[in-house]
């Protein structure tokens, strides 16, 4: 029954407030929750800010042609869109260039150069990418184009020799906060560029204006929820809620949210999985469009094809799941530090989220590879757990591999079919030596008791002035002891389990989403101990409390 074998309560005794429990246990001060604007660090103080930013009002002074080099995922996406609302705002000669997930894998190739000196570029601006470009970089100078490079992604030791690369992620950035997405960094340059091309009048507004995009790619990017990130997003919350935007309105009324609060969930599960799936499984062409709609009519039409593309995502994800499921119980008991498998024709848009799942399921870093490309190399992709440093681990990989990047957390990469065998040895060696039993040890973090006093719509209140959550600001989760089941039911087609139960003498909703069927597990009258969220449910004009399950155990 128990998913956990340990529930560790971060503040066991009593407390006076829940806020200043939470801050404590995120090892967080008011400043790094403020709502303040002047949280926001002046953009110029970013290395080569100065330098690319001249190079963009050059090309826009001169109507040269510039190439916006995005990527396929939600960061990439809103990065190249906010830097071509900007473009096109002032009147540049700009048009966009997304690289194919299966034709051109992540990143700016030289390929992806050659396309753009296809048409007639003279510069080319990365967005979420160009950090490792290091042929394309070099064959764009080769050709007379200027590149500069705007990416949020970790570093080599080396760095291209493009023209200027805004990264705050740099060795040599002293820039302080070095938690932005890309869309973030993109922001950051547009924030610093329209002081030369926008009346003063009009800068704040129209800064306001593309928050929207800056929280859609941090949240979907799992930015650190603290600091700038927290300021960008709480106000692009706000805006997404009322944008004015075609395609997110298309989009919000194609994945059931038109008329739903808007936070980081509706983001991470609604909004963010859709605009993915079109870069996963067909082109991230179509995100792009979507987010630039001028029209309902033609938004509509986006919306639809990216809402029925998520579900053939999920189909394929839920079929490639259960294929590495098999084939890691095939192996006989996991005793690796780390899961590495690889399909034959896994699909290469699902083989992060089939990792992400292998990673939850096992609670240990995950790799999945595919040779779907089927040209004798391997492509995957790469989730942590236990504080390893997924990309790192990747890095010590490079010999086997042709392309590689990414973060601790997440990492991607590819090479020859014929070394992944000493790569999955030399990985599960790397993480035996690196991670211990306890490191892997299950264990779920809880803030505090909740007695039945706490459980109130005002202690929701009182969390919500510390959202929106992310990784750095957890989603507040609490341990509610000695709760009787009434009531029970498996929902949404038998995936999830739906309870009723009494808390003290007070009734309470649950939900325990992906676990239906733990209702074989318990029985109405059951007393257990359950980890949960507090979340408000409206339902009918009515608002009640419901108890999301992170876990549940029988009570002593």
């Amino acid at each position: 029954m128990q998913r956990f074998a340990k529930w560790s309560v971060r503040h066991p005794g009593e407390y006076q407030s829940i806020v200043e429990v939470l801050l404590s246990n995120r090892s967080l001060t008011p400043e790094d929750i403020s709502n303040s604007p002047d949280v926001l660090q002046d953009p110029c103080g970013m290395q080569d800010m100065g330098t690319l930013t001249r190079r963009i009002l050059d090309a826009i002074e001169r109507n040269e042609r510039i190439v916006v080099f995005g990527d396929y995922d939600v960061d990439g996406v809103t990065s190249t869109a906010v830097l071509l609302d900007f473009l096109d705002k002032v009147g540049a000669d700009v048009m966009p260039l997304l690289p194919d997930r299966f034709r051109d894998g992540y990143g700016m190739k030289p390929g992806g150069v050659q396309r753009a000196l296809d048409e007639k570029a003279s510069l080319i601006v990365t967005a979420d990418n160009g950090i490792a470009s290091f042929d394309a970089v070099d064959h764009a100078n080769a050709s007379g184009v200027d590149v500069v490079v705007i990416d949020h992604h970790s570093p080599q030791e080396k760095l291209p020799e493009a023209l200027a690369i805004v990264n705050p992620n740099r060795l040599d950035c002293t820039y302080s906060f070095k938690g932005l997405a890309a869309v973030g960094v993109a922001f950051k340059v547009v924030q610093a560029l329209v002081g030369e091309c926008i009346p003063q009048q009009e800068r704040r507004s129209y800064l306001n204006s593309l928050l929207d995009l800056v929280a859609l790619g941090t949240v979907a990017d799992v930015a650190p929820m603290v600091s700038e990130n927290r300021v960008l997003t709480r106000r692009g919350l706000q805006v997404l809620a009322q944008t004015e935007r075609p395609g997110l309105r298309a989009l919000k009324e194609a994945s059931g949210t038109r008329d739903q609060p808007v936070d980081t969930t509706t983001i991470g599960f609604f909004l963010g999985p859709r605009i993915n799936s079109a870069g996963r499984l067909a082109s991230a062409d179509l995100a792009l469009n979507l987010l630039r709609s001028k029209s309902g009519q033609e938004a509509e039409i986006y919306a639809e094809e990216i809402n029925d593309l998520n579900q053939q995502r999920q189909q394929l994800q839920k079929a490639g799941v259960s294929q590495a499921e098999m084939q890691v119980e095939a192996e006989g008991p996991v005793d690796t530090k780390i899961v590495v498998v690889k399909g034959d024709d896994w699909h290469l848009g699902v083989i992060g989220l089939i990792s992400g799942r292998l990673t939850e399921s096992y609670r240990r870093p995950s790799v999945v590879c595919t040779e779907m490309r089927d040209d004798d190399t391997f492509t995957g992709s790469a989730r942590s757990a236990g504080g390893y440093n997924m990309v790192e681990g990747i890095f010590r990989c490079a010999d086997l591999l042709t392309e590689y990047g990414g973060h601790a957390e997440a990492a991607g990469f590819t090479g020859p079919t014929v070394n992944f065998p000493a790569f999955k040895q030399r990985l599960e060696e790397d993480a035996d030596a690196r991670l211990s039993n306890d490191d892997l040890t299950p264990c779920l973090e809880l803030d505090a008791h909740l007695l039945p006093h706490h459980i109130s719509l005002q202690t929701i209140d009182q969390l919500d002035t510390l959202a929106p959550f992310g990784s750095g600001n957890e989603p507040p989760l609490f341990l509610v002891p000695k709760c009787q089941i009434e009531r029970m039911g498996a929902v949404g087609k038998g995936a999830h389990l739906k309870l009723s139960l009494d808390v003290g003498g007070q009734k309470c909703d649950a939900i325990w989403w992906r676990q239906g069927e733990r209702v074989y597990e318990l029985s109405e009258g059951d007393t257990v101990d359950v980890a949960c969220a507090l979340e408000k449910n409206t339902w009918n004009g009515k608002t009640r409390i419901q108890l999301v399950l992170e876990d549940l155990r029988s009570s002593e």
